[in-house]
């Protein structure tokens, strides 16, 4: 069998300055992340993949974005860092509110959350937002003036950027939420502060992303298809290093050691634009090729894959064999993985999911809470490290060969029950379709 061509670390390098310094913030529907979208594209041509395109499709794009917030210490007003969560509208004409706090801690308090019990105050959520859509609803009834959300995985002094689920906002509706460091919110507790000012003045519109597909073709185009993916756009003021310049530029790599190399599948590769608002990319390239689903028997995907101490995850939707062969393969190689058979709709994958695809998703956290540097401006080329998604390159490479000559695969199509039950409820909660 023909050799894979080895993994060059100044290529991975280059390709990796030119999505995080020459382009840099690639939030969704903007111009940088359409030039990310063509500079993948362009490479893949260099390569010489075939059927390259870039398929477009709207998404909410946030143009500019002003969060105002300022709590009552010490006798006056003390201005404090927000971000302002893609999709969530601003306050009444961008104007500042003013109202008591209400310390929300959830799950475990939503009890709170009764109708109206929150009209002219403003919530400091402590812990994940809402992921279950009945907690939504709720605190939306409830009726804040604002929610300002605290994260509980991310213990440091710096707001993160994040989004808010498309779906959820056009079913149920949204308050204005903006995020602030965690440390305030601790001094905010120990010191006793009750008054806050919020102020979201914001533009947002429908703009157009951007997926971009390559293939290199099978000799067997009637075998189901192997595709690898990531996605190449980022949150609001991070040049995502990590999330995920990390998987597009290992995908570039993939495609480089596996060109060469025959074989009977078909292997589709695929960066999905604006995977930080629940994966609308993945979900609007399942939609346009609903048909062609059958024709998909496994989805390999990347996010978030080099940084320099982690834990290596594989999270596993569909049969366990599936799990099992991977995991062998990557042994093979050195590189040992913390296994997971949990559903995930935060991955690229879950659209495919809900079409019946199964999937291997690889991520490395780096803390208990995920990865520190997580959707902040700390997510620079300082904080991955080339060795790391050299290894991880490497080890699959062989995976992906030995999958792409098979006439069968060890696996089989179909889910375990309880991960089809929780595809479904998931699927129904948090996506339109």
């Amino acid at each position: 069998m023909k050799t894979l061509s080895p993994v060059n670390q100044k290529t991975l390098l280059r390709d990796w300055r030119v999505l995080c310094e020459d382009i840099g913030e690639r939030r969704a529907g903007s111009s940088a992340e359409r030039r990310a979208a063509e500079f993948v594209a362009r490479r893949w041509a260099e390569m010489g993949l075939t059927s390259v395109a870039i398929e477009e499709f709207p998404c909410t794009s946030l143009v500019s974005a002003r969060s105002r917030v300022q709590a009552w210490s010490g006798g006056r007003w003390r201005a404090v860092e927000a971000q302002t969560l893609v999709g969530a509208p601003g306050t009444p004409a961008g104007r500042t509110v003013e109202g008591e706090i209400v310390w929300l801690e959830l799950p475990e308090n939503r009890a709170v959350l009764k109708r109206g019990a929150l009209r002219g105050k403003i919530a400091v959520l402590f812990g994940p937002l809402p992921t279950r859509v009945e907690h939504h609803r709720q605190l939306v009834a409830a009726q804040p003036s604002a929610v300002i959300h605290v994260d509980e995985r991310l213990p440091f002094p710096w707001a993160k950027s994040d989004g808010v689920y498309p779906a959820w906002v056009k079913r149920h509706g949204m308050p204005p939420t903006v995020t602030v460091p965690y440390t305030e919110a601790w001094q905010w507790r120990q010191a006793g502060v009750r008054q806050l000012r919020v102020g979201v003045s914001l533009v947002q519109r429908t703009a157009l992303s951007q997926n971009v597909i390559a293939e290199l073709p099978g000799t067997s185009p009637h075998l189901p298809a192997l595709v690898l993916s990531a996605h190449h756009d980022t949150q609001c003021d991070n040049p995502g290093a990590d999330d995920n310049a990390s998987g597009v530029v290992g995908l570039l790599a993939l495609a480089r050691s596996l060109a060469a190399v025959p074989r009977r599948r078909t292997i589709r590769f695929i960066s999905f634009g604006c995977e930080e608002q629940l994966s609308v990319g993945s979900a609007a390239y399942v939609a346009a090729h609903r048909t062609a689903m059958r024709g998909v028997g496994l989805v390999v995907n990347f996010d978030s894959v080099a940084s320099p101490l982690g834990h290596l995850e594989l999270w596993r939707v569909g049969p366990a064999a599936l799990g099992t062969m991977a995991e062998r393969w990557l042994a093979r190689a050195g590189v040992g993985v913390r296994a997971s058979a949990e559903v995930s709709p935060f991955f690229d994958t879950f659209p495919f999911n809900r079409a019946g695809v199964p999937s291997l998703c690889f991520y490395r956290p780096n803390f208990s809470g995920g990865r520190w540097q997580h959707h902040s401006r700390n997510d620079t080329l300082a904080n991955v490290s080339v060795d790391e998604l050299a290894r991880l390159v490497t080890a699959v490479a062989p995976l992906v060969r030995d999958l792409a000559n098979r006439v069968t695969w060890p696996f089989a199509r179909a889910f375990p029950e309880d991960q089809r039950r929780v595809v479904r409820r998931l699927g129904s909660e948090l996506f339109e379709s």
